[in-house]
């Protein structure tokens, strides 16, 4: 899939991704409520820049695991929480790998007692190898560069230095003649340093043809020994990078200059003041969600514009990189890596967290759409210029739903006239015991059988109104609390075979059927029949249900088989490494 969208508490989704996704992200891209009176979060204290501190360090300790060697994390934020932030960032990583400045606001927020911001902060923090990537040079900055060749552009500078440590005591080495000859050759003779005299001895006479050029400019009526820009090794071996510029008649030494070709370093790294008025929200950002719905539905939009920049410088420029964003607000950052991809052929992938009912309203149909077509107005599509796309959404069961699921099965008759009998015990009971033993039989703490995988339904309010059978996805929640990558996903002969590699490496082979049609002999009868198609290389098979598929291994296999259920509950339940 080119993308992961998940509908859910971004907490919980970064424990439950953490498996499948640990190490494999190279950009974290983040733009977290700015915990201000227009993006605030709702507290159940007045501690509220300790419980903001508190919710960003939960996720951020998760998130960081996500990143592989090199990779950057990129925060959002304003000067609400910007030193805070900041500091917390400094303690988790390695190193600080900048602080931009962004021109996010043009015209100002409004601001009573205050001075208007026009601007907010992208951080940028990552490992000790961590590098920023370089970002797409400005129709400006490429008018600097007037001229190109196969190498690309270039402009032609002077090679006699100017301005600051130009003169020949700051850096005697870079003063020596240049020998150029009446055609406009130029070449550098042969020369040895002479520690002692502080200066070159020169080995080689010019030629007839030759006159020989020092860096030396005429001031105030003096002449002044000023030096070169570039050493002589670099000069000698790049003549062609050089060009002779002659003034007057060009006879005199005077009279001609040196230039050479500054070349537009295109993988320079960004600079801290990102000012360009592409990056303002409040034009770009709204513009461009308003041009796909018509209206503006969502409050401060990210510029898309600027999501793309932040995911260049970090590390998400690599056209194979995996880009993760757990506040993913109105989908700008799936927005951006769409853009990035259909600008340079790239598969990037996405993953997206989400907890808002936004996400049905707005991600999902902006990413049909953006995916649809490159440019939009007025709702509908100005070009059919689409792109291949195969993502995937899903909800996680929230903590509320599964409060919501918890079914109450009252003590046995016999049970009852035991603690009746011992106030003592059933005062323990109550208050140790009733809640885990009354309520394991609940869906949503797996306490149904797994006899039909895949008529597994919770009960879950969503609106006032009660669904009893909201499905759930067994198979598809297997699969990430072992970090399964998958291979294949088929159906053969009413068993739903899932292959694919589990976080340790290991072959995988996941085997869902319905009890009641499969039992343990047509089991090991399928997997008999479907033997090559699987057995190769293969390390471990899961199934539900009892199973003898370890008897019918064969001599030389190595795999092993085991029973979903003991391993599901004790993945799900497991503690995270936050709670330990």
């Amino acid at each position: 899939t080119d993308g992961l969208l998940v509908h859910g508490e971004n907490f919980q989704a970064l424990n439950l991704l953490q498996v499948r996704y640990r190490g494999q992200v190279q950009c974290v891209y983040i733009d977290p409520p700015y915990n201000t009176a227009s993006s605030s979060i709702l507290y159940k204290n007045d501690l509220k820049d300790s419980s903001w501190l508190s919710l960003m360090e939960n996720r951020l300790s998760l998130a960081k695991a996500f990143l592989g060697k090199g990779g950057i994390l990129c925060c959002a934020i304003d000067d609400e929480e910007v030193w805070r932030l900041r500091a917390l960032l400094q303690g988790m990583f390695d190193k600080e790998i900048g602080v931009a400045p962004v021109r996010s606001t043009p015209i100002g927020r409004t601001s009573v007692g205050k001075l208007s911001p026009t601007h907010e902060y992208a951080l940028f923090y990552g490992g000790e190898k961590a590098s920023p990537g370089p970002l797409l040079k400005t129709e400006k900055e490429e008018r600097r560069y007037p001229f190109s060749d196969e190498s690309g552009r270039y402009a032609w500078r002077n090679l006699l230095r100017t301005g600051t440590n130009d003169r020949r005591a700051d850096r005697p080495k870079s003063y020596y003649p240049i020998y150029v000859g009446d055609d406009d050759t130029l070449r550098v003779p042969k020369m040895e340093w002479d520690e002692q005299g502080s200066e070159y001895r020169i080995l080689e006479q010019p030629r007839e043809d030759e006159t020989v050029v020092w860096p030396v400019k005429e001031q105030d009526g003096e002449k002044v020994e000023k030096r070169w820009e570039r050493g002589w090794e670099r000069v000698s071996e790049e003549a062609g990078e050089y060009r002779v510029q002659r003034n007057g008649d060009g006879s005199e030494t005077d009279d001609i200059g040196i230039h050479f070709m500054q070349r537009m370093d295109v993988e320079s790294t960004p600079k801290t003041w990102w000012g360009d008025a592409k990056y303002a929200s409040s034009n770009h950002g709204a513009r461009v969600l308003k041009e796909l719905f018509v209206d503006n539905p969502f409050d401060f939009p990210k510029s898309v514009a600027l999501v793309e920049d932040c995911i260049r410088a970090s590390g998400g420029g690599e056209t194979d990189a995996r880009i993760l964003d757990f506040f993913a607000g109105s989908g700008a950052t799936g927005h951006a890596v769409v853009n990035l991809n259909r600008e340079d052929g790239g598969r990037r992938r996405y993953v997206l967290v989400e907890v808002g009912r936004h996400f049905d309203t707005i991600i999902l149909p902006r990413m049909k759409k953006v995916v649809y077509s490159k440019d939009w107005k007025g709702g509908k599509p100005v070009s059919r210029e689409g792109v291949s796309q195969l993502f995937q959404y899903v909800r996680l069961e929230s903590y509320e739903d599964a409060m919501d699921s918890l079914v109450v099965v009252p003590p046995s008759a016999s049970r009852v006239e035991v603690l009746k009998s011992n106030p003592a015990l059933a005062e323990d009971y109550r208050l140790r015991y009733a809640l885990g033993v009354e309520t394991s039989g609940s869906a949503s703490l797996l306490g149904k059988d797994f006899s039909d995988p895949f008529a597994y339904t919770l009960s879950v309010v969503r609106d006032g109104i009660r669904n009893d059978n909201a499905r759930a996805d067994l198979p598809e929640t297997f699969n990430y609390l072992i970090g399964l990558r998958v291979e294949s996903r088929r159906w053969i002969d009413g068993v739903l075979a899932i292959t694919g590699t589990d976080a340790e490496g290991r072959h995988c082979l996941i085997l869902w059927r319905n009890l009641a049609e499969i039992d343990h002999t047509a089991l090991d009868a399928w997997f008999t029949h479907n033997r090559e198609r699987f057995a190769r290389s293969l390390d471990l098979i899961y199934t539900n249900g009892d199973h003898t598929l370890n008897a019918v291994r064969r001599p030389g296999e190595t795999w092993t088989a085991t029973t979903i259920e003991l391993v599901f509950r004790e993945l799900m339940f497991e503690e995270s490494d936050d709670e330990r």
